[in-house]
């Protein structure tokens, strides 16, 4: 081959290799021994575990494999490392505030299998829908320049919630006890009890900071078709979450009268978004025997 052959080849295999990226380094770093636990160091969930919304989760792990610093024979060795955890929706929206923190420490010869381990706790929202979550572990070595990550699946249980554009009542029930978990069948009554209803407020609109702002009212007919109950502001809801409330919790109780009359009344239920201006009306119908 010609010199100036050669060289013209060297050239341009030198522009190919220099547009190249270099490769990451090789990693070991690993999260290991780790998992959810329904209290503090109790042994780790199994699939089929519900936690309930407002429940605290705890999870434990520990990182391998990442790289320590020496620069003498003799001298001490150190590690640094950074973690985050997250408990996140299917979508990764963070659930709670991320617990995070650093991991530095020195070790000596006797400590080459020491592997650091770390807790976190979390409280779960209220007002989430059931549904699949999981855990979101990130840890970053600083010394090897290297990170990984890892998710560790749980269930919420509880409300499930249909999706919906705009405010709407699901799950209205009528009940004989405030510690009813089972709807009456037949909502009938008899004079002088206490008419008890509970539903969800789903679909309304978030403000900044995940801002809720609601209200309902209510009005009774009763079977002479003459007004038995008016009540139009009988709740507001006004508050913010950190995650974004999907479901609210609503509560009806009408005292009867020992007198009342028997027969059916009908039960007007009007629920108002008041971030988005808009209402959702429903008709509910018991009886006084």
């Amino acid at each position: 081959m010609q010199p100036m052959v050669r060289i013209l080849l060297f050239l341009v295999l030198s522009v190919v290799f220099l547009g190249q990226e270099a490769p990451a380094p090789h990693s070991n770093l690993a999260i290991v021994a780790a998992g959810i636990e329904p209290s503090e160091d109790a042994p780790f969930v199994p699939a089929d575990y519900v936690f309930l919304p407002g429940d605290y989760l705890y999870f434990t792990f520990q990182v391998a494999g990442f790289t320590i610093q020496s620069f003498n024979r003799d001298e001490v060795q150190k590690i640094s490392l950074t973690y985050q955890v997250t408990p996140e929706d299917s979508k990764g929206i963070p659930l709670t505030e991320p617990v995070s923190g650093n991991i530095q420490a020195e070790l000596s010869s006797e400590d080459k299998n020491w592997t650091p381990k770390r807790r976190a706790s979390f409280l779960l929202p209220s007002y989430i829908a059931a549904g699949d979550f999981h855990v979101h572990v990130a840890v970053k070595d600083l010394f090897g320049k290297t990170e990984c990550t890892k998710d560790f699946a749980f269930h919420i249980g509880g409300v499930h919630i249909d999706p919906a554009d705009s405010v709407n009542v699901q799950h209205f029930a009528f009940l004989r006890r405030e510690s009813d978990r089972e709807p009456l069948e037949i909502p009938a009554y008899s004079p002088g009890d206490t008419v008890l209803a509970r539903f969800d407020i789903a679909g309304f609109r978030l403000g900044p900071a995940n801002a809720y702002h609601l209200e309902y009212g209510l009005s009774v007919i009763q079977p002479s078709g003459k007004l038995f109950l008016d009540a139009p502001r009988a709740a507001e809801l006004k508050s913010s979450s950190f995650y974004p409330a999907q479901f609210l919790p609503g509560t009806i109780r009408i005292n009867t009268p020992p007198d009342s009359a028997k027969g059916e009344y009908i039960l007007t239920l009007v629920v108002r978004d008041l971030i988005a201006n808009t209402q959702y009306q429903t008709k509910k119908s018991f009886s006084i025997e």
